[in-house]
């Protein structure tokens, strides 16, 4: 696929420490650089629980962004407004884990297995059953969502109601007769009816809600499974690996397709969107991948841990810069100011000495260094002028001389004194 024109793409990411950014990404490779980057929350303020855990979509329209912490703080980022609203999951224990909206209500679903749906009239609250990894709400009817975790399997809940649509079934035990674990990490929607989930024991499934419990499709790997996203069309699912790895799994014939390569920590967080894969991983870097032909298109270090990736394809986000006019006067200000402050530091610094020169040679005109000679001791002194350096040598010979007797001598004196020797 050759790319001709230049396209921008707006990426929104997430990081564990909390910083909130936005990245214009250009299809023309020449224009991607530093200046495309934002800082939408300020670094300074940050604290330790600021850490972003989910973000979702809040419309349609893509307009609106819902941002799950750490410290259990809901935020609705505006893309033109910035920072709207503001709730707290105080409903029950643990991160955030998942976020969704239908209609005016919103939802939101907590590590300790409670999820709560906010309304005018009432709050409602559901418990899961058991610990939960991940919860999304279905795009093509927001009335439905989906959740998984640790030994709490796939369970399709509908808004209002408190017991599940639909609970899914373990596999049958293995060649030993032992129980296959059960770890959802993350799941997603591929119609209303049809999921996917993967995986920390290693494995992907497809489920079709209409036709049985058990999953139709499961695929094994060797390693833990963290993040998965629908890809192009409905049999293609992209999950990533806590090993670095990106695959593209066809559920239809039951194994991997594709590979994208590249990430180095594990893979926190992928989206497929017009023909590219774009992924995030806990090496700090941002990358998009040619779905097709699995090429590295870009990849941008981001300082910080990343957890969550959106991209924005409904709508675009401009930059929120400020006018350079602005910025170059404010720069001429500082100037200013800084060149009074240093007319005062100069009048009111002390004055310093000299220092002595080097001893110039009358015939060159170049520096000398100033000769030295050994002392007795053992140091250096200075060789006088009208000394001969002969003279000086046979001085030094005979202090070492003197000097050697003199160590002979006390050593013969404390052998006599010693009481071994006397014996």
């Amino acid at each position: 696929m050759v790319i001709t024109e230049d396209k921008e793409v707006d990426i929104f990411v997430a990081s564990k420490i909390g910083s909130f950014k936005h990245i214009k990404y250009h299809t023309d490779s020449t224009k991607n650089n530093k200046k495309c980057i934002e800082n939408l929350v300020e670094i300074k303020s940050l604290q330790k629980d600021d850490a972003i855990t989910s973000m979702v979509w809040g419309n349609e329209e893509q307009t609106q962004i819902l941002i799950g912490k750490k410290n259990q703080q809901v935020q609705v980022y505006d893309t033109i407004q910035g920072f709207t609203k503001s709730y707290t999951a105080d409903f029950g224990t643990g991160d955030i884990v998942g976020l969704g909206k239908h209609n005016r209500r919103l939802l939101a679903a907590l590590s300790s297995g409670v999820v709560q749906i906010w309304s005018k009239k009432e709050n409602v609250v559901v418990n899961t059953g058991g610990k939960l990894d991940k919860m999304r709400v279905c795009d093509q009817d927001t009335t439905l969502f989906a959740t998984g975790g640790e030994e709490n399997d796939l369970k399709v809940w509908r808004i209002g109601e408190q017991a599940p649509l639909f609970s899914a079934k373990n596999l049958p035990h293995d060649w030993l007769q032992l129980r296959q674990p059960v770890w959802v990490s993350d799941l997603t929607f591929l119609s209303p009816e049809v999921l996917a989930v993967c995986s920390r024991h290693g494995y992907v499934r497809l489920y079709d809600t209409r036709s049985q419990r058990r999953p139709v499709c499961n695929v094994e790997f060797q390693m833990a499974a963290t993040c998965m996203a629908p890809a192009f069309d409905d049999r293609h699912v992209l999950v990533g690996f806590g090993r670095g790895q990106l695959q593209q799994v066809d559920l239809r014939r039951g194994k991997p397709d594709k590979a994208y390569k590249g990430a180095v920590g594990a893979v926190s967080s992928v989206v497929a969107a017009g023909g590219r894969v774009i992924s995030t991983s806990l090496d700090r870097h941002l990358r998009v991948h040619q779905g097709d032909s699995k090429e590295l298109l870009y990849k941008q270090y981001m300082t910080s841990k990343l957890a969550c990736v959106l991209v924005q394809t409904a709508t675009t986000t401009p930059l929120k810069r400020e006018d350079p006019e602005v910025k170059e006067e404010d720069q001429i200000e500082g100037a200013e100011v800084k060149e009074e402050d240093m007319d005062d530091i100069f009048e009111n610094m002390e004055t310093i000495g000299e220092k002595p020169s080097l001893k110039r040679n009358r015939d060159t005109g170049i520096a000398e260094p100033k000769k030295m000679k050994p002392s007795t001791e053992g140091s250096t002194v200075d060789i006088e002028d009208n000394e001969d350096p002969e003279e000086a040598i046979v001085k030094l010979l005979r202090s070492t001389e003197k000097q050697k007797k003199r160590m002979e001598k006390k050593k013969r004196e404390k052998k006599a004194k010693s009481v071994f020797h006397n014996a």
